[in-house]
């Protein structure tokens, strides 16, 4: 399992492993080559000692030392991967304070120690059970009083330990236990005395045993056998308490403790719903880049012939990694397209991937929009309701998904399997589609929350997601119209759709605009850009003249991947949602909270780092208010694409008199917009107000409202609210 959340720290364990392997194997060597040898030594007056030689060969002790040394890195390295990759699975639902400080597993020997290590900021990000498990299982504490818990802070201290000396240049050789050393004694002489020596370090020759031989002349041939064990060993600081406590067992059981992190690291990650950063999307390279910078340094001849071209689209072949080459308005860029991310490895090749492509769906898009598949019971039989759906209010994704488990055949074959299974997931999709639209069913989101699916209001669309190990390339595949439309996409241009817009909405609006219509199975990302060139050329439409404010247009299909003009200020919205997503769900309907959450995600993409920028500009510009004022800034956004006017604000301070005037300020927004478009009541309005937190456990609250309706405002109340924000207008 830890090979799929923590690859990294999975990587840097086996690598421990492998180090372990080749010191156990080095040191059988130096025993087959017979580097020790053993004599009997007596002096004039009958005392006497066994003792052990050891010829090392040259660099010996040098090169078990080194692997040593690897194996305490690999598993710091392991340790410190923990760290780093749980902040980075989770980065998507908070924003990372002092993210320039690098992340650690820290490991100190005083309480005063361990609370420098953490000022630097060293665990900001991970789970909370994470790092408490890490402050519990520092070597200095007695509690929790637990055995359990001792058995992790023996191990972090003999890991410690051993870093110290190895820093201190202590080498790694041998260690010397006699068990029952044996001395023979031919008569008239006698045995009168033998005690083994205690255990310690071979480094040339050590005694193993002491004796005493009575009557003892120099013709009498005294043997003697030294009855030791010689392991591997680390002389600094091994003091052993039984024959049994090797050096190698100690290293067996400081591998199983960081073993034991690693599982624990995993089992935490996964009792938390909900977002996480996908795997194989981590600190991986650009994918939108200016194409003058380029490796393959393409000639500005060839950048002026794509310039040209219908479309302003060019695809790089003959390469491993597809590429596209974009004309855009501010220049050429080259699009990578990432290969699928890889599947969990301990479940069967379908469920992998359909797991797979409902991961793809939460981390770029919205959990809260994922429902899982679900079986119900038709008579004597069960049948399953999709491979997944996506719903963002009444805009519904059937999802099916085809896996290829087999060795690919001829291409021939290969298009008759992909074009039979396309087919297949149609029906499929609008077989789901009509039992859903029939009824009101209770299914389970992302977050693992019940969720009721009204499926009369939604409106359907189908996708049918291929995952194939090598799929024929240009193979077309037919129109898929009907009752639910339906697009056939491979999942790596699943994947490449969500990576592009950020958004369930998006991407379902642009599936939608697809679905129906014939195309060719994995040329999705050609057939996007040639839309968003269209997009691009499009004159805006008019915008309804009875709304107040700036008008601004933007390409419902962006060139650049979401997030890329301000990565920053795009995750803003992100975390934004997942305040909302995370508020106690006693305090908001679950119905009405993926409402809310459905409408912000349905922002343009184009305006979303924008907003997201102006949001935090608004807190940071708060760090230098006067305790006794109070700051404002505001941004309303209405459009006919939108379900609902959004409202969003930031504030110096949160209390009771701010939360109640941003109220009174989205009650007076929703009233005017209800009335300049004279508009039923269905009108929904979103207030999303953001304040500064100085308490350092994070760096905003979030405090969401919502309205439907007549807010039936007094002429009184009317009043008071324009005397208060009618001067704040210009700002919004």
């Amino acid at each position: 399992m830890i090979g799929e959340s923590y690859p990294r720290a999975h990587a840097h364990l086996r690598s421990a492993l492998d180090a372990k392997s080749q010191l156990s194997a080095l040191w059988g060597d130096l025993l087959d080559d017979e580097f020790l040898d053993q004599g009997v030594v007596v002096e004039p007056d009958g005392t006497g000692y066994l003792t052990v030689y050891a010829s090392w060969p040259y660099g010996a002790k040098e090169e078990l030392t080194r692997l040593f040394r690897t194996v305490i890195d690999e598993l710091w390295a392991c340790l410190d991967s923990l760290v780093v990759e749980s902040t980075e699975i989770f980065a998507v639902r908070q924003r990372l304070q002092d993210s320039e400080r690098p992340r650690f597993f820290p490991l100190a020997d005083s309480h005063e120690s361990l609370e420098e290590l953490l000022s630097e900021a060293c665990l900001n990000g991970v789970l909370r059970t994470q790092a408490q498990m890490i402050i519990d299982c520092q070597p200095f504490r007695d509690e929790p009083d637990d055995e359990r818990v001792q058995i992790f802070r023996k191990g972090l201290k003999q890991l410690l330990d051993w870093t110290h000396s190895l820093d201190e240049g202590a080498e790694v050789g041998a260690w010397v236990t006699p068990v029952e050393p044996q001395v023979f004694v031919p008569a008239p002489a006698q045995l009168v005395d033998l005690r083994a020596a205690e255990p310690g370090e071979l480094l040339d020759v050590r005694e193993a045993a002491h004796f005493e031989v009575d009557d003892y002349a120099e013709h009498i041939n005294v043997t003697g056998v030294t009855g030791t064990y010689v392991d591997l060993g680390f002389a600094a600081g091994y003091d052993p308490v039984s024959p049994d406590d090797t050096f190698s067992e100690r290293v067996d059981a400081v591998l199983d403790v960081v073993v034991r992190f690693a599982l624990s690291f995993e089992w935490l990650a996964s009792q938390v719903p909900g977002s996480r950063t996908l795997t194989g999307s981590r600190q991986r390279p650009p994918v939108w880049r200016d194409a003058r910078l380029s490796p393959r340094q393409w000639t500005e001849e060839e950048l002026d012939q794509l310039a040209q071209s219908d479309f302003g689209v060019g695809v790089v072949r003959g390469t491993e990694e597809r590429t596209l080459i974009v004309r855009t308005a501010q220049g050429v860029f080259e699009r990578s397209i990432p290969s699928a991310a890889p599947l969990h490895r301990h479940a069967t090749h379908g469920v992998a991937a359909e797991l797979a492509t409902q991961d793809a769906a939460a981390t770029w898009g919205l959990p809260d929009f994922v429902m899982s598949p679900m079986v119900e019971r038709k008579g004597r039989g069960v049948r399953e309701i999709s491979d997944g759906l996506i719903i963002t209010g009444t805009h519904g994704l059937v999802i099916q998904v085809k896996a290829r488990d087999t060795e690919p055949a001829d291409t021939a074959k290969e298009t008759n399997w992909l074009n039979k299974k396309i087919i297949a997931g149609h029906k499929q999709v609008e077989g789901t589609a009509r039992n859903l639209s029939s009824k009101t069913t209770t299914m389970t989101n992302g977050r693992g929350r019940q969720v009721t699916v009204d499926g009369p209001t939604i409106t359907w669309t189908g996708v049918v997601i291929i995952d194939h190990p090598s799929p024929p390339i240009g193979v077309p595949h037919p129109a898929l119209p009907g009752r639910v439309p339906t697009v056939a996409l491979l999942r790596q241009d699943w994947e490449f759709l969500f990576d592009q817009l950020r958004s369930s909405h998006a991407v379902i609006a642009y599936l939608t605009r697809v679905a129906g219509t014939s195309g060719t199975l994995g040329e999705e990302p050609e057939r996007y850009y040639e839309l968003a060139a269209a997009d691009a050329a499009t004159e805006p439409a008019p915008i309804d003249p009875r709304i107040r404010g700036i008008q601004v247009s933007v390409p419902l299909l962006p060139a650049a991947p979401a997030g890329t003009d301000d990565p920053e200020g795009h995750d803003m919205l992100r975390m934004m949602c997942e305040d909302i997503a995370n508020s106690p769900t006693n305090e908001v309907d679950e119905t009405r909270l993926l409402h809310v959450l459905a409408a912000i995600d349905a922002l343009p993409i184009l305006h979303r780092s924008d907003l997201g920028r102006l949001l935090l500009n608004g807190l940071e510009q708060f760090r230098s208010t006067e305790p006794n004022t109070t700051g404002w800034s505001f941004r309303t956004i209405h459009s006919p694409l939108l379900e609902a006017q959004l409202v969003f604000g930031t504030c110096s301070k949160l209390t009771d008199l701010t939360r109640t005037a941003f109220r009174s300020r989205l009650l007076l927004r929703h009233h005017d917009l209800r009335s300049e478009l004279q508009t039923p009541d269905e009108l929904t309005s979103i207030g999303v107000l953001l304040t500064r937190r100085t308490d350092g456990h994070r760096e905003w609250d979030t405090t969401m409202m919502a309205i439907t309706g007549d807010p039936e405002l007094t002429e009184l109340e009317l009043t008071t609210f324009r005397d208060l924000w009618e001067p704040s207008t210009q700002n919004g």
